[in-house]
């Protein structure tokens, strides 16, 4: 019984020593867990501390010089920025000369960067601090934003050194400047203006000239030459068709110098519908209008057209246009 007893008592402390050994040993894990989490937080704040970087090129300035400012931030790809650094309307002793817009990068190991420079200046002399400013970025599911400064700097500003030397300067010498007299550009671009105000006159009475010429200056009136002409076109042979298109030009022409030499104004260049218009404005009929228009537009068909009536219409068009300057003649319409 005694062996048994003791048996017995050797297994419950043996059972007793592995619980011992397993509540140490879980304690000694949940220790090691403990640690690493702490450690990870530390390294994660850290790591995190070190994302906003402050740059300047200078901290001692002359009143009035400027100071680069850059505020860069590194942070993961897929992070997310609430507010960039907002700077107030003002700051003891600084003044905000220029502020570009923020400015991301991406890189390949899953990081970007936003950066942003700024030209700041002072005009007070003395060693200033210039204001942490804060940055908002957004945290992890469930968790507030993580707000973060960027670096406070102090700006030693100064007057510019005096001389203490107190030297005697000389005189500077007078310098030489060279004048360029435009005089001669002048002259040379009012010759060419005048050369070319002639020559556009040359040509506009050149025209001019020209254009009266072609009006006939017979010895005859308007009217009893315009008749003269019209019979003449009846000895053409309007079945041959290059006499046709001769035909109906001097038709054409006939009438317009009538006008031309009736009226002493230039009616050769004018357009078909230019001339009906004017002879809608001398009072003449619809009807006569009507016909006259049938027969400039069969003139203008075979002279542009390569048109060949046939020899009753252009007979139709001459005794049209003989009747039409019978009765303007008649009735005196361009008498003014």
């Amino acid at each position: 019984m005694l062996f048994i007893e003791r048996r017995t008592t050797g297994k419950l402390n043996e059972q007793l020593n592995l619980k011992e050994q397993m509540l140490i040993r879980k304690s000694h894990w949940n220790l090691i867990r403990a640690g690493l989490t702490a450690c990870f937080s530390f390294c994660m704040q850290f790591g995190f501390s070190q994302v906003v970087q402050t740059i300047t090129d200078r901290k001692d300035i002359l009143i009035g010089e400027q100071i680069k400012l850059t505020i860069k931030a590194t942070i993961p790809l897929s992070a997310t920025l609430n507010n960039w650094a907002k700077f107030p309307d003002s700051i003891a002793h600084f003044e905000i000369v220029e502020a570009a817009k923020p400015d991301t990068s991406s890189f390949k190991d899953d990081s970007k960067v936003i950066e942003q420079t700024i030209i700041i200046t002072s005009f007070d002399s003395g060693r200033w601090l210039f204001p942490a400013m804060p940055v908002q970025f957004a945290g992890a599911a469930g968790q507030p934003p993580r707000i973060l400064q960027t670096d406070s700097f102090y700006v030693n500003v100064a007057y510019s050194p005096v001389d203490s030397t107190n030297e005697l300067r000389d005189i500077k010498p007078i310098i030489n400047v060279s004048v360029f007299d435009y005089k001669l550009y002048f002259i040379i671009g009012g010759v060419i203006l005048l050369l070319l105000i002639i020559l556009l006159l040359y040509r506009y009475f050149k025209k001019n000239k020209k254009t009266k010429t072609l009006i006939s200056s017979s010895n005859l009136s308007p009217f009893d030459e315009a008749m003269t002409e019209l019979k003449k076109l009846g000895q053409f042979n309007l079945n041959d068709d290059s006499e046709i298109k001769i035909y109906h030009t001097r038709l054409s022409f006939i009438f317009k110098n009538y006008l031309c030499r009736k009226q002493n104004i230039q009616l050769l260049n004018e357009t078909t519908g230019d001339l009906l218009i004017k002879m809608r404005d001398m009072n003449m009929s619809s009807e006569n209008i009507s016909s006259l228009a049938t027969v400039l537009r069969c003139t203008d068909a075979v002279k542009f057209a390569k048109y060949l009536p046939q020899a009753q219409e252009s007979n139709y068009c001459l005794q049209t246009i003989t009747e039409i300057i019978n009765l303007t003649e008649s009735s005196k319409l361009l008498n003014a």
